[in-house]
């Protein structure tokens, strides 16, 4: 019964988690192109502030399920935002796909 307990106990707390919601912090956003689109900075509870590359600010709300995020409102939901994003050795990247085509933010 130890040896069954523990051995759940070892996979629960390294199996990665089902909800997760992106870290909050501040991301350089570029198009495939690699042109500079602007900075994405997440805040808690899902709200973002857009900084586009010609200095306008906004805001909005993403949701997250999982890995996948969908921009709800703002400037990024009226551009149709939805990708996912992963998190390795304490970096997050952001895919996007978008009305005008595919985002990375890193």
């Amino acid at each position: 019964m130890r040896i069954a307990l523990a051995a759940f106990a070892f996979i629960a707390l390294t199996a990665p988690a089902l909800a997760q919601f992106p870290p909050p912090g501040i991301y350089s956003c570029a198009g495939d192109d690699g042109d500079k689109l602007g900075t994405l900075s997440l805040l808690v509870a899902g709200d973002y502030q857009w900084q586009a590359a010609d200095g306008m600010a906004s805001s909005g709300q993403i949701a997250s399920a999982s890995n996948s995020v969908e921009a709800l409102s703002g400037p990024l939901g009226d551009a149709h935002w939805q990708g996912s994003f992963s998190t390795e050795a304490g970096r997050t990247t952001f895919s996007f796909s978008t009305d005008s085509g595919k985002v990375s933010c890193q």
